[in-house]
């Protein structure tokens, strides 16, 4: 069994903006087995009226990172499958083109 792991780390801080108000800030760094790294992030406003709940903020501001990770590396395997496919079809148009030897 050909076994991979892959493991993604999740911080969380909160910052005030005047513009804004509180905000909770995540961002989900994914560590592949030898490959690029990807990070999301993943912002929620907190309401004022919820500080003694801060789980809420925190928790919609990871789940927001994790979309946008998730987001990107859907967009990474479909540009790779379509130059795969591309690679494909050019090597099969190649093939198709040469005379086949009679064994």
């Amino acid at each position: 069994m050909n076994q991979k792991t892959w493991s993604v780390n999740i911080v969380i801080d909160d910052h005030k903006s005047a513009e804004t108000g509180a905000q909770t800030r995540a961002s989900a760094r994914l560590h592949t087995s030898g490959r690029a790294i990807f990070v999301g992030t993943g912002l929620a406003r907190r309401n004022p009226h919820h500080t003694d709940v801060p789980e809420v903020s925190d928790d919609m501001a990871a789940a927001r990172a994790l979309a946008d990770l998730s987001h990107q590396l859907y967009e990474a395997a479909a540009q790779r499958e379509a130059v795969t496919r591309t690679a494909l079809t050019s090597a099969r148009a190649a093939d198709f083109g040469r005379p086949r030897s009679s064994a």
